[in-house]
């Protein structure tokens, strides 16, 4: 039996970070899913719930902090959540991770780098 190929939500407002993360992402063999905010990602788990999802921290409308905060307060808690953050402010690193983050990049981000994270985010994340 083939073995299922993961599926990623990424959300972020910059088409040229989504863009990236979506060809990184591809390349190595995922199936990735692109949302311009974090209101349409949430809005589409229903129809088809990611192996694991890509939150921009800094996004207009629902933030990543609190999209982040409504996902891990809802029936989707166990979907494994990586932030992307390209402002380094420590205070927000740590309050994703109270939140319930399973980790987080900076950007600009190490393509290989990327994959890896998200990689191991799957491998201990839920069964796929």
């Amino acid at each position: 039996m083939a073995q299922r190929i993961p599926l990623i939500y990424v959300a972020d407002d910059d088409d040229a970070t989504l863009e990236l993360v979506e060809a990184f992402l591809s390349r190595d063999g995922l199936e990735v899913t692109g949302f311009m905010d974090a209101e349409q990602l949430i809005a589409a788990i229903p129809t088809r719930r990611p192996d694991a999802i890509l939150l921009d921290v800094r996004i207009p409308g629902q933030s990543g902090l609190d999209a982040l905060r409504a996902l891990k307060e809802s029936d989707h808690a166990d979907i494994p959540v990586l932030m992307l953050t390209g402002d380094g402010r420590l205070d927000r690193i740590v309050q994703a991770m109270q939140l319930g983050a399973t980790g987080y990049v900076m950007k600009p981000f190490d393509g290989p780098k990327l994959v890896g994270e998200v990689r191991a985010m799957l491998k201990s994340g839920r069964p796929l």
